[in-house]
């Protein structure tokens, strides 16, 4: 199986950050520590999140999915070969059941060589959350997993498409307790 990681550096350019429009591209790669100005017109009226409902079972629509990066002041870390770093990304999916939202772990952007940010990964394992969603796009679209790219993946996803729920019990790194996420389980439609 092929891994897009050995070849990052060949094939994640800087120019490739010129398929996006000026301000998003500013607003997608970190440029400094100071951060962007928080639009409090569109904070929530709520004092916190919505509680996570049970939706096993449930077919969804998929309302928004969003990449996060990183802020630029967050540790790099050493792949287990050693000679790339990385830091993780927020992956977010919303549904249209009452606000709820998950969030799915594995992506990743590299480091390049003027310290910004690659375009967001995802591995092609199947083998954590992020890669597991996109191995269930595959087979939805009767695809090799190697043959989706990231933008065909992520316009899938923002394009209002149905799933079914599955809750599935997850360990959470940072707290080591045991959480039940909505996972999509499968697309339909």
């Amino acid at each position: 199986m092929a891994n897009e990681f050995e070849q990052i550096v060949e094939t994640d350019t800087k120019e490739s950050v010129n398929e996006f429009s000026e301000d998003a591209s500013k607003s997608l790669i970190s440029s400094g520590d100071s951060g962007e100005v928080y639009d409090w017109s569109k904070a929530p009226d709520g004092v916190k999140a919505p509680p996570r409902e049970d939706l096993n079972g449930k077919t969804v629509t998929i309302t928004k999915a969003e990449v996060i990066l990183p802020p630029q002041s967050r540790e790099w870390l050493p792949t287990k070969s050693g000679n790339l770093n990385y830091k993780y990304c927020t992956f977010k999916l919303h549904y249209d059941v009452k606000s709820q939202q998950e969030f799915y772990s594995g992506v990743r952007v590299f480091s390049r060589d003027d310290n910004q940010y690659s375009h967001p990964t995802i591995m092609r394992d199947g083998v954590n959350q992020a890669s597991k969603l996109l191995k269930k796009y595959a087979e939805f679209r009767k695809k090799d997993i190697n043959e989706v790219s990231l933008r065909e993946f992520l316009g899938f996803l923002n394009g209002q498409p149905k799933a079914e729920i599955k809750v599935e019990k997850v360990k959470n790194p940072t707290t080591g307790a045991e959480i039940f996420k909505n996972m999509v389980d499968k697309f339909v439609g």
